[in-house]
Protein backbone atom coordinates (compact mmCIF):
# COMPACT_ATOMS: atom_id res chain seq x y z
CA UNK A 1 0.00 0.00 0.00
CA UNK A 2 1.31 3.23 -1.27
CA UNK A 3 -1.11 6.55 0.12
CA UNK A 4 -0.35 10.43 0.15
CA UNK A 5 -1.10 11.72 3.68
CA UNK A 6 -2.04 15.55 4.78
CA UNK A 7 -3.99 17.23 7.64
CA UNK A 8 -6.48 19.76 6.63
CA UNK A 9 -5.22 22.41 9.11
CA UNK A 10 -8.13 24.35 8.89
CA UNK A 11 -10.30 22.10 10.11
CA UNK A 12 -8.31 20.40 12.50
CA UNK A 13 -8.81 20.77 16.21
CA UNK A 14 -5.63 19.75 18.13
CA UNK A 15 -7.52 16.76 19.94
CA UNK A 16 -4.16 14.82 19.69
CA UNK A 17 -5.67 11.80 18.62
CA UNK A 18 -3.79 11.07 15.33
CA UNK A 19 -0.40 11.90 17.63
CA UNK A 20 -1.13 9.58 20.37
CA UNK A 21 -2.33 6.84 18.28
CA UNK A 22 0.21 7.17 15.85
CA UNK A 23 3.07 9.13 16.81
CA UNK A 24 5.38 7.40 14.10
CA UNK A 25 3.10 9.35 11.33
CA UNK A 26 1.83 12.72 12.97
CA UNK A 27 3.12 14.98 15.21
CA UNK A 28 2.00 18.66 16.97
CA UNK A 29 3.07 21.15 14.19
CA UNK A 30 3.71 23.70 17.65
CA UNK A 31 0.07 25.55 17.57
CA UNK A 32 -1.43 22.47 18.71
CA UNK A 33 -2.35 21.37 15.62
CA UNK A 34 -1.47 18.12 13.67
CA UNK A 35 0.83 17.26 10.56
CA UNK A 36 2.48 14.54 9.05
CA UNK A 37 5.66 14.35 10.74
CA UNK A 38 9.01 16.53 9.07
CA UNK A 39 10.73 13.95 9.12
CA UNK A 40 8.62 11.78 6.82
CA UNK A 41 8.35 15.09 4.10
CA UNK A 42 5.14 16.57 6.37
CA UNK A 43 1.88 17.37 5.13
CA UNK A 44 1.55 15.64 1.66
CA UNK A 45 3.94 13.30 1.99
CA UNK A 46 3.99 9.69 0.24
CA UNK A 47 4.18 6.80 2.29
CA UNK A 48 4.26 2.72 2.09
CA UNK A 49 4.05 -0.28 4.22
CA UNK A 50 3.12 0.24 7.72
CA UNK A 51 3.13 3.80 8.13
CA UNK A 52 0.80 4.13 5.62
CA UNK A 53 -1.28 1.56 6.74
CA UNK A 54 -1.64 2.89 10.39
CA UNK A 55 -2.41 6.58 8.95
CA UNK A 56 -5.09 4.77 7.34
CA UNK A 57 -6.29 3.67 10.20
CA UNK A 58 -6.59 6.88 12.32
CA UNK A 59 -7.79 8.66 9.38
CA UNK A 60 -11.25 6.86 10.78
CA UNK A 61 -10.69 8.25 14.11
CA UNK A 62 -10.36 12.01 13.67
CA UNK A 63 -13.53 13.37 15.06
CA UNK A 64 -13.13 16.29 12.70
CA UNK A 65 -11.63 14.20 9.49
CA UNK A 66 -8.95 16.40 8.89
CA UNK A 67 -6.79 13.92 7.91
CA UNK A 68 -6.71 12.96 4.65
CA UNK A 69 -5.30 9.84 2.78
CA UNK A 70 -4.97 9.14 -0.83
CA UNK A 71 -3.94 5.69 -2.33
CA UNK A 72 -1.69 5.97 -4.98
CA UNK A 73 -0.93 3.46 -7.58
Amino acid sequence: MKVKVSVDQDICTGCAVCYTEAPEVFEDNGDGLSQVKDELGGNGATLEGDLAEKASEVKDECPVEAIIVEELD
